[in-house]
């Protein structure tokens, strides 16, 4: 079965696109809205620029979450297509 990009992370866990599923490699919880208004709170505390620099920062979306996530295994691939969105003037 071919997984969906998690928006957050890059890796392909995600059942389906836009349906609330909840990565288990960063918590991120896929919000259809947050996805096209990545500046924007919905389903998740924090927007999705945040939740993507968290991740870089703790490995979860959120600090709070760390608890409750895992590493990605050997079958799951960060997607080659997905990209920082802040990548442009600096990481962080």
């Amino acid at each position: 079965m071919n997984k969906n990009t998690c928006p957050c992370c890059g890796y392909k866990t995600l059942d389906s696109e836009g349906d609330y599923d909840i990565c288990e490699i960063c918590y991120w919880e896929d919000d259809p809205f947050q996805k096209e208004n990545e500046l924007e709170t919905g389903a998740n505390k924090v927007t999705l620029i945040e939740a993507q620099k968290n991740f870089i920062r703790y490995g979860a979306c959120e600090l709070g979450f760390v608890k409750n996530v895992r590493e990605p295994n050997s079958q799951e691939k960060r997607d080659p297509n997905w990209k920082h969105l802040f990548t442009q003037g600096g990481i962080i």
